[in-house]
């Protein structure tokens, strides 16, 4: 009986319909091996089609080096603009970057969550040495950089 990978292998690349037609099997049947030979590093996906790795031996390196790249996609926390700026209210000015270590997401998601904030004037951003750091309006603005007098000559 011809396997999967030999099936594979055989056509060169082919979609998990062609593999379970060709083999007379069950899609998902053929979908759970050709998960568990991608894992293997035996099989390579693009889009909808399936076909036989360069390289038919297991690699160590590059499998842990795409498993964080996948967590880190789907663990991505959803934060609100509530819970920013409450945080912003408790430890005063902060800049996207720290807002984004504290709640454990992307500067850019930080500052794509607050930007309706800034447009509504519920938030202020203020340029400080080049970094934008949020604020609440009113009292808590962070002090501006003295300036260094110039003795004239």
């Amino acid at each position: 009986m011809e396997t999967v990978f030999d099936a594979l292998k055989a056509m060169g690349k082919a979609t998990s319909i062609e593999l379970a037609a060709r083999l007379d099997i069950s899609r998902e049947e053929v979908l759970n091996e050709l998960w568990e030979l991608k894992k293997a590093g035996f099989v390579d996906k693009s889009a909808y089609t399936w076909r036989v790795a360069d390289n038919n031996v297991q690699q160590e390196q590059p499998a842990p080096a795409e498993l964080p790249e996948e967590t880190t996609t789907a663990t991505v926390a959803k934060i609100s603009e509530s819970d920013l700026t409450a945080t912003i209210e408790q430890r005063g000015p902060l800049t996207a970057d720290e807002l984004a270590t504290l709640f454990g997401t992307t500067s850019r998601k930080v500052a794509s969550t607050l930007a309706m904030a800034i447009s509504k004037a519920r938030l202020i951003r203020v340029n400080q040495n080049g970094k934008f750091r949020y604020c609440m309006p009113g009292g808590n603005l962070p002090a501006e950089p003295k300036a260094a007098s110039v003795a004239e000559t």
